[in-house]
């Protein structure tokens, strides 16, 4: 997914557990977290999202002590390829909406920036 010559805007961590990502409004999951910054995340999951689409998910992380934070955030949908395993997509979306104390625990989340 990366290349050593790709720069981004922020770090980005990769989920190592299972993240499940909820839409709000449908009270579904819509996929796993694969990796997250405080401008964006890519989720993987069933079925490709409509081009442009805006969610409201919500998410838990763990803070520096280790207690499961909620974190609801605005996304738009950016892109989408299929995955390797046949009916999942890979989806980028960026940061749309966010509470300042969930961007907060995002750039804690996602830890120091590289140098």
């Amino acid at each position: 997914m990366t290349t050593p010559n790709e720069q981004r805007r922020a770090p980005r961590k990769r989920a190592t557990l299972p993240i499940p990502v909820m839409d709000v409004f449908r009270d579904q999951v819509v996929g796993q977290l694969g990796n997250l910054s405080v401008g964006g995340l890519m989720l993987i999951g069933a079925g490709a999202p409509l081009a442009g689409l805006v969610r409201q998910v919500v998410f838990t992380l763990p803070d520096t002590a280790g207690n499961a934070r909620r974190i609801e955030i605005g996304i738009q949908e950016q892109w989408h390829e299929p995955a390797a395993l046949a009916g999942q997509f890979w989806s980028g979306y960026r940061l749309v909406a966010a509470s300042d104390d969930d961007i907060h625990l995002i750039d804690q989340w996602v830890g120091p920036h590289p140098d």
